[in-house]
């Protein structure tokens, strides 16, 4: 049997019912009229204050304390139940997992070579300022590279039986010092300086240099040069102290054709040469070459602009 009041309902044979009031019986209910009462639930509608509707004209004495406990118990705070979320099942885990690690395996890579672009692009503009200072240079004496003795070149091992070497531009730093701003443009930015004594790398690392006196607290730089590195004045490679145009003359090339400085970098042929030469500690070159740039190195040319090139490094 149900009591109806306003925004609460009471079962009389329920727990916390009718049962819930001591000493009160069904038979109590019935002679109150009670029954009488709208059975329809109301809970929904939120908590009211209680009102029983009922028909009270004939409610005898004795139900005084029935409705006290009816009042009681509609206003008893009831036990809501949360609808119940559905959680993940283990199969619907493991596919979104599966789907992330698929969107990596291709995104990862994009990633990397983005990276690498940028890098390269910020290492060809580093070239470029270096080349506009060594125009000013060319202006201010008489269009001729600039030159120190042999016995100051910062030079690496050679590379091949002609003894080709590249020579670091640590001690040219000074030379072309009052055109440029700052020193760290003479760091590639697509890779590290390599200090480390046990490094074969670190033959391309040069410290700024003075009448061959090293300053490394004055800078360092990881550029390099074959033509500012020959030591033979009767090359046609030689250009240290020479007009950029006389030395594309004795090459046979055009200022357009003609590569200068570039990005450090090793090519595979030298390997089966020069390896050996090469090594520092228990550190060697690899027999697949390496470069700061992959593939390939950036170069700046006598007309001053520069490029990336492909050369004999085998992309891993």
């Amino acid at each position: 049997m149900l009591l109806q009041l306003v925004g609460r309902s009471v079962r009389l044979d329920e727990p916390g019912g009718a049962t819930a009031c001591p000493g009160l019986r069904l038979l109590d209910f019935a002679n109150a009229g009670i029954w009488q009462a709208v059975l329809a639930s109301n809970r929904e509608h939120g908590l009211a204050e209680p009102n029983v509707t009922v028909d009270n004209t004939s409610r005898p004495a004795q139900t005084v304390a029935l409705w006290a406990c009816l009042e009681k118990e509609a206003n008893r705070p009831r036990r809501t139940t949360r609808p119940m979320r559905r959680a993940f099942t283990l199969i619907e885990l493991l596919v979104v997992i599966a789907i992330v690690a698929i969107l990596a395996a291709m995104l990862f890579p994009v990633y990397a070579e983005a990276k690498q672009a940028a890098k390269r692009s910020n290492c060809l503009q580093q070239l470029y300022q270096i080349g506009i200072a060594n125009a000013l240079y060319l202006n201010d004496y008489d269009d001729l590279m600039p030159w120190i003795p042999d016995e100051h070149l910062q030079l690496t091992p050679p590379v091949d039986a002609g003894g080709k070497r590249y020579a670091g531009v640590g001690a040219f730093m000074p030379l072309w010092a009052p055109y440029m701003k700052s020193v760290e443009i003479y760091k590639s930015s697509a890779t590290e300086l390599y200090k480390e004594p046990n490094d074969w790398r670190s033959h391309f690392t040069t410290p700024w240099s003075e009448r061959g006196v090293s300053i490394p607290e004055k800078g360092w730089t990881n550029y390099t040069s074959d033509l500012l590195g020959e030591t033979n004045a009767s090359s046609s490679r030689f250009a240290r102290g020479r007009s950029p145009l006389s030395v594309c003359d004795a090459k046979g090339v055009s200022v357009s054709e003609q590569e200068w400085l570039m990005s450090p970098f090793y090519e595979a042929k030298w390997w089966a040469f020069s390896h050996e030469l090469w090594r520092v500690g228990g550190s060697e070159p690899p027999a697949d070459g390496w470069s700061a740039h992959k593939g390939g190195r950036n170069q700046l040319l006598f007309d001053n602009h520069v490029k990336w090139v492909r050369k004999d490094i085998r992309v891993r």
